[in-house]
C-alpha cells in the first residue's frame, strides 16, 4: 500500500491553496438584528453561492424570495446538486479552487474535507451564537460535538439523523406482542411472534426485523453493546473489540440463527417496498423515513409508530444529518452566515419538516405548534420527540479524514458475517486490519 494516497496529497494542497487564497471576513457584525431594507440598499451588492443536495424537497429553495427581501444587497445563485455525484463534484471543484460559498454537507462524507481545512470556523463568524442564543442551548451537545475539531466548529446542523424503532402496532397485536422490544432479548422473543407464513405457501414472507448488512445500521448495535468504532486517540480500529464482535454476531444471528430477520442486500433496492407489502413489521432507521413511509404507503396510515432504539448493556443510536457549511475560501463569509441564521429561526427551521418531512436540527422548532402536533400516520403520537431523545443520547462517528474508507470497509465486514462468508470475529479482525493500514497515513 502506498505510503500517502493520491486523495491525501490532493486535500494537502487544497488546504495550502485555502490557506492562500482565503481572505478575512473582517470583524463580526450583529447578526441577530435582521437588516431593513433602507440599509440594505446602501450596502455592497454580492451574490452567494449555495450547493443543496436535498433534492426535490428541499427546504431551503422556498425560502430564498423571503430571505432576499429582507436582505436586498444579497443575492443567491441556488445550486442543486444530484446526491449521486455530490461529493465527487465538491471534491472535484475544491481541487481546481473553485467552490461555493455555502454547501448542505454531511457527517459521512464531511470529515475528509473537514479536517483539510476547507471549512470555516463558524465560532468565529458567529461569536458561538445564532440568532443572538448561544449555539450551545439550542442544538443537541452531540450534533455540535460531532461537528467540531481543534480548528473549530465547521457546520450549523440543519436536520438530524439519529435511529428509533419504527414497528407495525396492527401487526404485534396480531401477533399477540404486548409491546416492541426493548432489549435484544425481547427483540428475539417477540421476533419469533412476528415472522411467519401469512399466506400458507411454506415460505416465510413476514419477517419481524430488517438486516441491512451496512456500517450504519449495525453501528446502533455496537454502541448498544458497549463498543465503539475507533480508539478515543482516532488512531486504531476497536470495533473489532469482544463488545463488537459480540453485537456483529447478534446481528447475523437474526438472520442465521434466529431467523426473526430479512437480509436486505442492495441488490433489493429501497427497503421501504418490504415495509409497502408487510414483508417487515419492524425496524430501526433515523426520522427522514417517517416521509417515505407516508408518500409511499399512505394505506398504512395509524398503523406504524415510533419507539426507542432498543438498548442492550446501554442505548444505541449514532448520530447524522446534514449540516450548513461556509467555505474558507468563501469572499463573502459574513453574509453566507447571514443566509444560516435566517435559515436557523424557528420559522424557517419548521420547513425542514413540512417541506422534507426530516428532523430540524435547531431543537427549538421541535417545540413549535406544526411540528409538535400530534401525527395521524403515526398513530397520533408525536414521533419526533422521540428521535430527539435519541440525538440527545447519541454517538458522533469518528471526525479523520478517511471515514468515508473505514465505513465502507466495515460495511463490507457486516456484509460477510450476516451472508456468512466469514465469522464475525474474522470479519471484523479482517477490516481492522485495513482501517489501521488507512488511519496510518492520516
Amino acid at each position: 500500500m502506498q505510503h500517502k494516497s493520491k486523495l491525501s496529497i490532493m486535500l494537502s494542497l487544497i488546504l495550502v491553496s485555502a490557506m492562500a487564497l482565503s481572505g478575512c471576513s473582517g470583524g463580526k457584525s450583529d447578526n441577530s438584528k435582521p437588516a431593513t431594507k433602507e440599509q440594505g440598499e446602501k450596502q455592497e451588492q454580492v451574490t452567494i453561492t449555495v450547493w443543496d443536495n436535498y433534492g426535490a424537497t428541499t427546504p431551503i429553495k422556498p425560502l430564498i424570495p423571503k430571505f432576499e427581501e429582507e436582505f436586498p444587497n444579497i443575492k443567491i445563485d441556488f445550486q442543486e446538486q444530484p446526491w449521486d455525484n455530490f461529493w465527487d463534484k465538491m471534491a472535484a471543484a475544491a481541487s481546481g479552487g473553485e467552490t461555493p460559498d455555502i454547501a448542505t454537507t454531511g457527517l459521512m462524507w464531511n470529515p475528509k474535507y473537514t479536517v483539510f481545512g476547507l471549512f470555516a470556523d463558524l465560532n468565529t463568524l458567529s461569536g458561538g451564537k445564532v440568532n443572538g442564543q448561544d449555539i450551545k442551548s439550542v442544538y443537541s451537545e452531540g450534533m455540535i460535538k460531532a461537528a467540531t475539531t481543534d480548528q473549530g466548529l465547521f457546520g450549523i446542523p440543519y436536520d438530524f439523523d439519529s435511529y428509533s424503532l419504527y414497528y407495525r402496532s396492527d401487526l404485534l397485536k396480531e401477533a399477540g406482542a404486548a409491546a416492541p422490544p426493548k432489549n435484544w432479548d425481547e427483540l428475539v422473543d417477540v421476533g419469533k411472534k412476528l415472522t411467519k407464513d401469512v399466506d400458507g405457501d411454506g415460505k416465510t414472507d413476514q419477517y419481524a426485523f430488517l438486516v441491512m448488512p451496512d456500517w450504519n445500521h449495525y453501528e446502533p448495535f455496537l454502541y448498544a453493546n458497549g463498543g465503539k468504532v475507533l480508539s478515543d486517540d482516532m488512531k486504531q480500529a476497536a470495533f473489532n473489540s469482544p463488545e463488537g464482535v459480540e453485537a456483529l454476531q447478534f446481528y447475523a444471528d437474526m438472520v442465521n440463527k434466529y431467523k426473526i430477520a430479512i437480509n436486505w442486500t442492495p441488490d433489493r433496492g429501497s427497503y421501504v417496498a418490504g415495509l409497502k407489502d408487510g414483508t417487515i413489521a419492524m425496524f430501526q432507521d433515523g426520522p427522514y423515513v417517517m416521509g417515505l413511509i407516508k408518500n409511499s404507503n399512505p394505506e398504512q396510515k395509524g398503523k406504524w409508530k415510533i419507539t426507542d432504539a432498543m438498548s442492550h448493556k446501554q442505548y444505541g443510536t449514532h448520530i447524522g444529518g446534514t449540516y450548513l457549511s461556509i467555505f474558507e475560501k468563501s469572499k463573502h463569509k459574513e453574509e453566507a452566515w447571514k443566509f444560516i441564521e435566517f435559515l436557523s429561526r424557528e420559522e424557517n427551521a419548521v420547513q425542514v419538516y413540512k417541506t422534507s418531512g426530516a428532523a430540524p436540527g435547531y431543537l427549538p422548532a421541535l417545540e413549535s405548534k406544526e411540528v409538535s402536533a400530534p401525527d395521524p400516520f403515526f398513530g397520533d403520537d408525536v414521533p419526533l420527540n422521540v428521535f430527539k431523545k435519541a440525538v440527545e443520547q447519541g454517538k458522533p462517528n469518528p471526525i479523520v479524514s478517511s471515514w468515508q474508507e473505514i465505513s465502507q470497509t466495515i460495511t463490507d465486514a457486516v456484509a460477510k458475517a450476516v451472508m456468512k462468508e466469514s465469522s464475525p470475529k474474522e470479519a471484523l479482525d479482517e477490516a481492522a486490519e485495513k482501517v489501521n493500514q488507512i488511519l496510518a497515513q492520516e
